[in-house]
C-alpha cells in the first residue's frame, strides 16, 4: 500500500484536502533542506542543554513529559485565541483524526515511555546504537510507502552517517538485554512517526499536526506517568528545576516547529538524516564550555557525520529540486 507519491508532495501547487479545505504547499524543497539545517543546530544546542537538566531529576519520563508539557500548551493557547485555527478541526475527515491521534499516540507518548524504559534496562551505549538507526529505518520506509527515490549516491552517505555516530562508541558496552527490545521498538515508531506525519502533511496543517503531535501525546504521557506512581515527584520540584524544564521546553518547541517544518517541504529521508548530524555541535559547545578534550577517534566519527551529511544536502537537494522544477 503506497501512503503518497514520490516528492510530488513537495511541489509548489495546493493540495486539495479531502475535508473540503485546501492545504498550500507552497515552498521549494530547498526551504525543508534549510529548516532541516536548522533543526540540526536547535538539536545540538537541545542535546547539550539536556544533558544539564537530565541531571537535575531522577526520572527522565517525568523530565520529558514536563518538556513535552510545555510545548503542548504553547500549542493550545493560540488554538483558544483564534477562531480560524480551531475552524479546521471541523473539516477534518475521520481518516485524518485518526492518523492525527495515531502520531500522538506513536510519536508524542509511546515511543518515548519505551525508549526511557528500556534505557533503564540496558547501557546508554546500547540505547544509542540503536537510535542512531533511526534516520536509515525511516529511509527505508519513505522508500516503500511515500516512494521518496535518492540514486545510490545518498544511500552510501546514509550508511557513511551511521557508520560516523557510531565510531568511538565503546563495543564492550553494548548490550543484548531486556531494554534491547524496548528501544528498538522505540526507534521503530519514532521512524513510522515521521512517515505519517509526511503523508498527513499533504492535507493537513503544519499547526494541527504539530499539536496534536506534542499535545495529545503530552497528556498520554501524563497518564502513563501517573499509571506508574511517579507523578507525584512534580510538587517536590525547586524552582531550578521548574526554570530548566521551561527553557528545555522552549528549545523543543523550536525543534518541533522546524522539524515539521522541514519535513513539509522536503523528504522524509532528508529531514531525518541532516539533523543526525547534531553531536557536531554539541561536541563543539562542549569544547567551548568546559575545554574538555575529545579523542581523535571522536573527531574521526564526526568528521565522517558531517561529510555524509553534506553529500545528502547537495545532492538530496539538487535531486528534490530537480522534481520538484518539473512539476
Amino acid at each position: 500500500m503506497r501512503l503518497t507519491r514520490p516528492f510530488r508532495a513537495t511541489d509548489g501547487s495546493s493540495s486539495p484536502s479531502r475535508n473540503g479545505g485546501e492545504v498550500s504547499l507552497k515552498g521549494s524543497p530547498t526551504t525543508g533542506y534549510a529548516f532541516a539545517a536548522l533543526n540540526m543546530t536547535i538539536s545540538g544546542v537541545a542535546i547539550f542543554v539536556n544533558s544539564l537538566g537530565v541531571h537535575m531529576f531522577s526520572d527522565a519520563v517525568l523530565y520529558t513529559l514536563l518538556k513535552n508539557g510545555v510545548v503542548g500548551v504553547a500549542l493550545l493557547l493560540p488554538i483558544a485565541l483564534v477562531p480560524r485555527l480551531r475552524a479546521e478541526y471541523r473539516r477534518l475527515n475521520g481518516r485524518e483524526w485518526g492518523l492525527l491521534v495515531l502520531v500522538s499516540i506513536v510519536g508524542g507518548s509511546a515511543a518515548y515511555a519505551l525508549f526511557f524504559t528500556g534505557l533503564k534496562a540496558t547501557t546508554a551505549v546500547t540505547a544509542s546504537l540503536i537510535s542512531h538507526s533511526q534516520f536509515l529505518i525511516v529511509a527505508v520506509l519513505a522508500a516503500v510507502f511515500l516512494r521518496e527515490r535518492f540514486g545510490a549516491t545518498v544511500w552510501i552517505a546514509l550508511l557513511l552517517l551511521l557508520a560516523g555516530l557510531t565510531v568511538g562508541l565503546k563495543v564492550s558496552a553494548v548490550r543484548w538485554d531486556a531494554g534491547v527490545p524496548l528501544v528498538i521498538a522505540s526507534t521503530l515508531l519514532f521512524a513510522t512517526d515521521f512517515v505519517i506525519m509526511k503523508h498527513l502533511l499533504r492535507t493537513v496543517s503544519i499547526f494541527a499536526v504539530m499539536t496534536f503531535k506534542m499535545s495529545l501525546g503530552a497528556a498520554l504521557l501524563l497518564a502513563f506517568v501517573a499509571a506508574t506512581g511517579h507523578l507525584g515527584a512534580v510538587v517536590h520540584l525547586s524552582l531550578v528545576q521548574w526554570g530548566f524544564v521551561l527553557v528545555t521546553g522552549l528549545i523543543l518547541l523550536a525543534f518541533t516547529v522546524t522539524s515539521i517544518l522541514g519535513l513539509r517541504y522536503a523528504s522524509a529521508t532528508a529531514v531525518t538524516a541532516i539533523p543526525a548530524a547534531a553531536p557536531i555541535i554539541t561536541t563543539v559547545l562542549v569544547v567551548l564550555s568546559r575545554h574538555a578534550e575529545v579523542p581523535p577517534v571522536r573527531w574521526l566519527g564526526l568528521s565522517l557525520v558531517l561529510l555524509a551529511v553534506l553529500v545528502v544536502f547537495i545532492i538530496g537537494r539538487r535531486q528534490e529540486a530537480r522534481v520538484h522544477a518539473n512539476g
